[in-house]
């Protein structure tokens, strides 16, 4: 029953931020069209957000992870697990098939917009939201382990948004379901035993971009073989 509280609060928290988001969304999207630029200018609105629920919250901006933190941990958990992370992103995308790129529309560049989202501010963004705030906010109620596990849950259902925004298929997103799982814990220790955002970004916008560059290069490449047939 100790976990019940705060698990409402922060279903609250995501619920209005939802609505608040899609408002926002709603009105940017008479401006542009291009729903990359909509998320970048959503991204200091999300941080912001994240710090204001922080505060009422009582959790504190070092708290969060605004700090440089523990440097020597930090750079270590880029290189034992950021590393191979990144590899396998490289491999995944590489093995993709054109009927799973099709299924991927955040994947293929539409605009610069979406370059500067994917290797500049997601990673912060969702790192400030689920790290800072959710996973700061249950680790005061639970234990470590608990507290990583719950957040990683969370965070992989937080995207069956990409599914309503037809970003990603049903069954992409049930497949996608354990690896974002696997790699929220990851992002989850790094950011608790480094005690800074900065790490977990790092590793966030890197995976987030190697795999959008290399699906790029696929959809290139296939195109060129098609055009010299």
């Amino acid at each position: 029953m100790k976990i019940l509280f705060p698990l409402i609060n922060i279903f609250a928290i995501i619920l209005l931020y939802i609505t608040l988001s899609k408002k926002i969304s709603n009105k940017l999207f008479k401006i542009t069209r291009d729903i990359f630029k909509i998320q970048t200018i959503l991204s200091p609105i999300t941080i912001l957000y994240s710090i204001t629920f922080a505060y009422i919250l009582k959790i504190n901006i070092k708290e969060m992870g605004f700090r440089i933190g523990d440097l020597k941990t930090g750079l270590t958990f880029i290189a034992i697990f950021g590393i191979p992370i990144f590899i396998l992103s490289y491999i995944f995308a590489k093995k993709a098939k054109k009927e799973e790129i099709e299924n991927f529309s955040y994947l293929k560049i539409r605009s610069k917009w979406q370059i500067i989202y994917v290797f500049f501010f997601v990673g912060l963004t969702e790192e400030t939201f689920f790290r800072g705030l959710i996973q700061t906010y249950l680790n005061k109620s639970i234990n470590l382990f608990i507290s990583i596990t719950l957040t990683s849950v969370i965070f992989s259902l937080f995207h069956i948004l990409n599914v309503k925004t037809k970003n990603e298929t049903f069954r992409v997103f049930l497949q996608l379901f354990p690896i974002r799982f696997v790699i929220s814990l990851i992002l989850g220790y790094t950011f608790q035993l480094s005690k800074s955002l900065i790490y977990p970004a790092i590793i966030h916008n890197l995976m987030d971009g190697i795999t959008l560059l290399t699906i790029q290069k696929i959809i290139y490449n296939k195109r060129s073989r098609s055009n010299t047939l």
